[in-house]
């Protein structure tokens, strides 16, 4: 095992990031549409989770060397919720391909214009309850994905949540021993495996087992790194790299991604690249988070303590408890009920078991199909 420096430091110029917002969110109907999704809606604070984000890394990186990777029918809602992103920092998908695809093209882009550099990948609609803490962990994770392991290759780095409870909701990273330490409470952790969504035993089980992490989803490598992971692990896609390169920042840019996405699998970084990889490592990190991927993911991460109800809007409650509840134009009351669901927006009114939240991914698709009961 090789320890590196306790202490380090990268410069706020050195780093980039890539953000990744082209999802549809449909988890969030009524809220969230395929015109809306749920990056674009304000759901943790005063601002909406992609302009959270925006800021959250601002102090680290200056808004030149934000990227954004979305689709063509977001460009729009991207550029009102970020009006001084500039226009060659907007990557836009062909079309939705997972992660893998959208981390692959935002990075060969920030390659061609900065060369090599350190990225912190990150989705766009992710709740922090802890910005310093946040950035403290980036930055520890960007000095750590510059050091040289025994091999010469340079650390593919995720940054991986403690678990609080057994959910089931989140993929999980077993870290195994020390590869970096700071001075500061933060350390780098080889991973031994990346875990799916796992039942409520098995989540269970990972927890009284211990050394197990959420997988945030947010990375931090070089450029060079992960386009080296891409040439080992899927040639096939490495090939096609330096013909999309030559392309990027021309008018034939549209094109030469359209026939790259064409020619290429769907998948995520996790399953496609970062399970095969060898040189991947943990950073534990503590701070308040979630990924907001459901209805009870944003109710867990809201609720305050001992608290009867999460209440937004025009909500009356009376004999309820343990309930999420938005109100729209019109009051919404909720009586006598537990453990519900109730959101009134202009596309419809959700009456949801908390337990099926992610069954509301299915709403949006009933809807095209016409209105029925199953």
């Amino acid at each position: 095992m090789r320890i590196f420096p306790s202490t380090i430091t990268i410069n706020r110029v050195d780093m980039y990031a890539l953000i990744m917002a082209g999802g549809e969110g449909k988890r969030f109907w009524p809220l969230s549409s395929r015109e809306k999704p749920k990056q674009f809606l304000t759901l943790t604070g005063g601002k909406s989770l992609i302009r959270e984000t925006v800021d959250r890394v601002l102090p680290l990186v200056p808004i030149e060397r934000i990227f954004i990777v979305t689709v063509e029918k977001y460009r729009d809602e991207t550029m009102k919720h970020i009006p001084e992103l500039p226009k060659d920092n907007l990557v836009l998908e062909p079309e939705g391909k997972n992660t893998a695809p959208c981390i692959a093209y935002g990075t060969l882009r920030i390659e061609k214009k900065a060369g090599e550099a350190v990225v912190v990948v990150l989705p766009a609609d992710h709740a922090v309850g802890d910005d310093e803490g946040f950035r403290d962990s980036i930055k520890f994770a960007a000095g750590a994905a510059g050091v040289r392991l025994g091999d010469g290759r340079y650390p593919i780095i995720t940054l991986g949540v403690t678990p609080t409870s057994p959910e089931t909701g989140y993929g999980y990273i077993k870290a195994g021993k020390d590869v970096i330490e700071s001075g500061d409470n933060l350390r780098a952790l080889n991973v031994i495996r990346f875990s799916e969504k796992p039942d409520h035993e098995t989540a269970l089980a990972f927890l009284r087992e211990g050394g197990y992490y959420w997988n945030s989803g947010v990375f931090v490598w070089k450029t060079s790194s992960i386009i080296s992971e891409f040439g080992e692990i899927l040639p096939e896609w490495h090939a096609r790299f330096e013909e999309l390169a030559q392309w990027l920042y021309s008018s034939s840019e549209k094109g030469a991604a359209a026939e790259f996405y064409g020619s290429i699998e769907a998948g995520s970084i996790d399953k496609l690249i970062l399970e095969h990889s060898s040189h991947t490592a943990v950073v534990p990190v503590s701070f308040p988070w979630s990924d907001v991927g459901s209805w009870k993911a944003l109710d867990e991460y809201l609720r305050d303590g001992e608290e009867a109800n999460v209440t937004r809007g025009n909500v009356i409650s009376i004999g309820s408890s343990g309930c999420l509840a938005i109100g729209g134009k019109r009051p919404v009351a909720i009586v006598g009920l537990r453990d519900v669901v109730v959101v009134d927006s202009e596309e419809g009114i959700l009456v949801l078991d908390k337990e099926k939240s992610q069954d509301v991914r299915l709403v949006p698709d009933v809807l095209e199909k016409g209105p029925r009961d199953s």
